[in-house]
C-alpha cells in the first residue's frame, strides 16, 4: 500500500492534465476506468490511488477500483465507519454545491484553520467546480462539503520517512499529521507544544528555538533538514 506521500505526489504531478478534445469529457483517467467520455472528477481519484499502489476498493459495479460516480464513494465510506465531518490530507472530499448528493470529489492535500483545505481535483475549472475539464488545485471550504471518506493508507508513525512537505507559519495555519508528529517528537525536547496538528507561532517557536540549538538556519520552517534533526534521536 502507498504512504499519503505517494498519493498526493502522484496527483500532484497531473496538474494541468485537461480533457481532450476539449469539452469532451476524454481523459486517460475515462480510458483507463472504462467510461471514457463520461464526467472523470471520481475516475480521476480512483486513477491516482491505483496508480499509487493503494487501489480503492471496487465501489460500482464493473469499475477497476473505486467508482465513477460520486455517491457510491459516499455511501461505502459511511457502511465502513470512515465517513468524517473534518479533513485530514489524503481523505476524498465530497462536494454538494448546495445539491441534495454529492456531485464532485477531489483529494485533500492540506487542512487549514476556518474550515478550509486545499484539495487536487479532476474536471474541475475556475468557472465549473464540478465540469470544468481540468485537473486543478482547488482552495475549498468544509461547508461545501457532505463529507469526508478516509482510504486505508500506510501513514509514516513517526521517524525521517514521515517528512513530505514543507512546514511553516501561514494565516490560515497549516494542519496534518506530519504536524502532529513532529510536534509529538519536538516535545522530547522539552517544548511542551499541544499535539493538535496546527502549525502556530507556539509551533514555529519552539522550531527557531530548536534550529538554534542544533546550529541550522533559524527560520522557522520545518524542511527536510530540520526534520531528521528532529528525529535524530529514533534512528
Amino acid at each position: 500500500m502507498a504512504t499519503l506521500n505517494t498519493i498526493l505526489s502522484i496527483a500532484a504531478a497531473e496538474i494541468g492534465v485537461t480533457e481532450s478534445p476539449r469539452n469532451s469529457n476524454r481523459t486517460k483517467y475515462g480510458a483507463w476506468y472504462g467510461m471514457n467520455g463520461q464526467p472523470w472528477c471520481a475516475m480521476f481519484v480512483s486513477w491516482v490511488f491505483d496508480r499509487a499502489g493503494s487501489p480503492l476498493p471496487v465501489m460500482q459495479q464493473g469499475a477497476p477500483s473505486g467508482a465513477a460516480y460520486c455517491p457510491f464513494i459516499e455511501h461505502y465510506a459511511k457502511r465502513q465507519g470512515r465517513w468524517y465531518s473534518k479533513p485530514q490530507p489524503g481523505d476524498l472530499a465530497l462536494f454538494h454545491f448546495g445539491k441534495r448528493e454529492a456531485i464532485h470529489i477531489g483529494i485533500v492535500e492540506t487542512v487549514m484553520i476556518a474550515g478550509q483545505f486545499n484539495s487536487i481535483e479532476g474536471n474541475t475549472s475556475a468557472t465549473s467546480n464540478d465540469n470544468g475539464g481540468a485537473v486543478m488545485r482547488r482552495s475549498r471550504n468544509v461547508s461545501q462539503c457532505r463529507g469526508f471518506y478516509r482510504p486505508v493508507l500506510t501513514l509514516p508513525k513517526k521517524g525521517v520517512d514521515a517528512y513530505y512537505r514543507l512546514i511553516r507559519l501561514t494565516s490560515p495555519y497549516m494542519r496534518g499529521h506530519d504536524i502532529a508528529e513532529w510536534q509529538k517528537q519536538i516535545n522530547w525536547f522539552k517544548y511542551g507544544l499541544d499535539v493538535d496538528g496546527e502549525y502556530g507561532p507556539r509551533s514555529m517557536g519552539a522550531c527557531k528555538a530548536f534550529q538554534r540549538t542544533r546550529g541550522l538556519a533559524i527560520d522557522g520552517v520545518v524542511g527536510p533538514i530540520t526534520w531528521a534533526e528532529t528525529f535524530k534521536k529514533l534512528n
